[in-house]
């Protein structure tokens, strides 16, 4: 009966088997490398070979293994898309302690996906990291997103955001791929049985995809930073940000119920980027964030000055901290330990080789010794 009764339905960002290949062009993306795979296990989580090949079985519970599974959950900046799978920061947090022979470390994936804000990321960690059984600690990088958001939409966003049956519902049907278990047309496709053999095929046809907005090689960077260079006005003043801090908070507050909920450990890391006062010729030649609108599509947009890209970043970091000292929950604070200098970011906000690893390293070395 286990084998033909209809199989559960998982959750899944990214499908399960997927692998692709990317080849950055180093001149448009400095500190990468000319070749990268991004790979996605069984268990729709990105993760290295070493992973895929020996990882534990994540959808149950297995005696021995009550700790140290962890998912790294966040935007592109912990997605890593043009980082090769070894190289993403979740993967050289693993890495770190695999150098320091910590056995407690037994299982490192990462969950994160482009251009999700905390909104999706609620949604993520009560629909998606639930069914993971030998997960115990999450670990949340947020606020770039949620603030970039705000401000693009400038006029057009709505204050007094909450979750509703009707929201939650919307995005669960946004975010998750609808190819998981129990999502067949027909009886027989719902059923375990098909979905084990399913799961076998896809087990040794990895899988490539279309990309939505990024280009295999990154070139699509040199279009977004022309399009900020023909901006009509550079902004220095940040609209009023309390109704947008209210949001992040909320939710913040609302991911740390849902964690106390699963008895999950609920980790935040704080975010950081190129911004700053005063930036080089050099570094200004790289960015391409912070406009309003569409500005991603099409030139003659206005934008955010890096300083006040910088002040709004820090209020975020700021409010993540005040929350979360408040509800007694861990924060790593990544922004005031790392260079804000091309070393370490390739454009406004995504990570270097260089960069990823050394945020692989603080995220471990505060983990251990808070």
């Amino acid at each position: 009966m286990r084998v033909i009764y209809p199989a559960q339905t998982h959750y899944f960002v990214w499908q399960p088997g997927l692998q692709h290949h990317f080849f950055p062009d180093t001149s448009v993306l400095g500190g990468l490398q000319s070749t990268t795979t991004f790979t996605i296990n069984r268990f729709g989580l990105r993760t290295d070979n070493n992973d895929l090949q020996n990882g534990p079985d994540l959808f149950h519970s297995h005696p021995g293994f009550e700790s140290g599974c962890y998912l790294c959950i966040g935007a592109s900046t912990t997605e890593g898309l043009y980082l090769d799978d070894g190289n993403t920061w979740p993967a050289q947090f693993a890495k770190a302690a695999q150098r320091a022979n910590d056995s407690t470390f037994r299982f490192i994936g990462n969950l994160a996906k482009s251009g999700c804000t905390m909104r999706e990321n609620y949604i993520q960690l009560k629909y998606c990291v639930s069914q993971y059984r030998q997960v115990n600690t999450v670990f949340v990088m947020s606020g770039l997103n949620d603030m970039l958001r705000r401000l693009s939409l400038d006029t057009l966003y709505q204050p007094g955001f909450r979750f509703t049956p009707e929201i939650e519902d919307s995005l669960v049907h946004t975010i998750f791929l609808k190819q998981g278990r129990g999502q067949g047309k027909t009886w027989l496709r719902r059923t375990a049985l098909f979905y084990l053999l399913q799961n076998a095929w896809h087990s040794h046809q990895p899988h490539s995809v279309n990309w939505m907005v990024q280009d295999n090689s990154g070139r699509i960077y040199s279009t977004w930073r022309n399009n900020r260079k023909q901006a009509k006005r550079f902004i220095d003043t940040l609209p009023d940000m309390t109704a947008a801090l209210n949001e992040y908070a909320y939710i913040i507050n609302r991911m740390i119920d849902e964690a106390e909920k699963q008895e999950l450990s609920l980790v935040f890391i704080n975010e950081s980027a190129l911004w700053k006062d005063s930036m080089t010729n050099e570094e200004i030649s790289k960015i391409w964030q912070g406009g309003i609108g569409k500005f991603q599509m099409e030139s003659g947009h206005a934008y955010y000055s890096p300083a006040a890209l910088r002040h709004g970043l820090e209020m975020y970091n700021q409010k993540l901290l005040a929350v979360c000292a408040t509800r007694g929950v861990r924060v790593i604070d990544i922004d005031s330990k790392l260079p804000h200098s091309l070393s370490v970011f390739y454009d406004d906000c995504h990570f270097t080789v260089l960069g990823a690893h050394e945020i692989g390293n603080i995220v471990y070395n505060e983990f251990k010794h808070q």
